[in-house]
């Protein structure tokens, strides 16, 4: 499947059962002649074909086959025995745009491609044959069930909605349409295209409509839309989205609003090369590793021994709860995994939040740096961060954030 991915294909659809019968889902291309498309199942290419005609007539010859189309009725009965064992069998797709030619000749790109791709994948659909484009004719009946059949109809219920990106939301990777909104998107168990912000490529998704009691539409992105969500939005975003087609939607988020989050919440975002001449003006919170970590840097400082160091990291590693060196040093730890593994943001915010508690009981620190890096700071971790000081800084005159 990559090898095709590279050379242009990208995702047009996919085959599914309605009842008992075939039928297919075309997101893209469904209008496009002359085309190269691809059968594919658990990223391994079954088929390659050409054709001339719209690629949803194309389609609809494979979902109610004429008896005299063969290679139509094997692809047919292939495709059903994936499908009825619960397998995804998804439509690629790569069209001539029309732009190769050979002096003042156009290059027929399907008709170029198509034996080499079969000679180099050898697709086991294909046995080893060319897909000519050309097949037997059908029956009167036929050809009129096919152009009944071949048009995929355009989307009455094409429009778009927002969201806000809650913390779930941003931690798994998954979202909830509205009431006024579900009729504009499949049924449950469709695969949906996300395309992500200005991205060409989408990734593949799932409509779920039994998540939720009201049978309102749960997209499920899995990791692919959880790591767009941590890139490219925070915590209370507005998404926007546009339904291109039933199965078929792009997501936009609007700038990082941090500079304004960080206003709010008095965050300054800084080096630690620059804020290291004020350092022990303030209580530093970390993470629980030694070595080159950021909390031996700080807690040497105040003469810290690298034993003393190492029982203290152990102790908030095995707890999983923050711990803390005061009042020996004004230094402080969440446990590693938080920072270095889970990528987590309401986990980490939980472990601030707790910090910030205590800080209120006992530390009384009113001015607070944070150095996670890991080298880098993720943007989970500026999320955790946030939504901690949003709902739990009552004493803190001044924050820093150490990137």
């Amino acid at each position: 499947m990559n090898r095709l991915l590279e050379i242009g294909f990208d995702p047009a659809g996919h085959w599914l059962l309605d009842g008992v019968a075939l039928d297919f889902s075309l997101a893209r291309h469904s209008t496009q002649r002359n085309i190269l498309y691809a059968f594919v199942c658990d990223g391994q290419v079954m088929y390659v074909g050409k054709t001339v005609q719209p690629l949803a007539r194309r389609m609809a010859g494979y979902r109610r086959p004429a008896p005299t189309q063969s290679t139509n009725a094997r692809n047919h009965k292939n495709i059903r025995a994936l499908l009825e064992r619960g397998s995804a069998v998804e439509i690629l797709a790569l069209p001539d745009n029309g732009l190769l030619h050979y002096g003042q000749f156009h290059l027929n790109l399907a008709a170029a491609l198509e034996d080499d791709l079969i000679r180099v994948i050898d697709p086991p659909w294909n046995g080893g044959q060319v897909d000519d484009g050309v097949h037997p004719p059908a029956t009167p009946e036929e050809r009129a069930r096919g152009e009944e059949d071949g048009i995929e109809p355009a989307a009455s219920a094409v429009g778009g909605f927002t969201f806000t990106l809650q913390p779930t939301y941003f931690a798994q990777g998954f979202f909830n349409v509205g009431v006024a909104a579900q009729r504009l998107l499949g049924q449950d168990g469709e695969t949906l295209e996300m395309f992500l912000g200005d991205d060409p490529q989408p990734i593949l998704g799932t409509i779920n409509r039994r998540a939720n009691t009201n049978g309102t539409p749960r997209i499920m992105g899995g990791v692919g839309l959880r790591n767009w969500f941590q890139a490219a939005a925070t915590v209370s975003a507005s998404i926007s989205v546009e339904v291109l087609s039933p199965t078929s939607i792009r997501l936009r988020a609007p700038p990082r609003q941090l500079q304004q989050a960080e206003s709010a919440f008095g965050i300054e975002r800084t080096t630690q090369a620059a804020i290291w001449p004020r350092r022990k003006e303030f209580h530093v919170l970390t993470y629980a590793e030694g070595g080159l970590a950021p909390l031996s840097t700080y807690a040497r400082e105040y003469g810290i021994d690298s034993t003393t160091l190492s029982d203290f990291a152990d102790d908030v590693n095995r707890l999983g709860e923050p711990g803390s060196l005061h009042p020996r040093a004004p230094v402080s730890a969440v446990p590693r995994a938080l920072v270095r593994a889970a990528e987590d943001p309401i986990a980490l915010r939980d472990q601030i939040v707790a910090f910030l508690h205590a800080n209120e009981a006992t530390i009384h620190a009113s001015r607070l740096l944070l150095d996670f890096r890991a080298p880098g700071v993720a943007p989970f971790v500026i999320t955790a961060i946030e939504l901690a000081l949003a709902s739990a800084a009552p004493l803190l005159e001044e924050v820093v954030v150490v990137e």
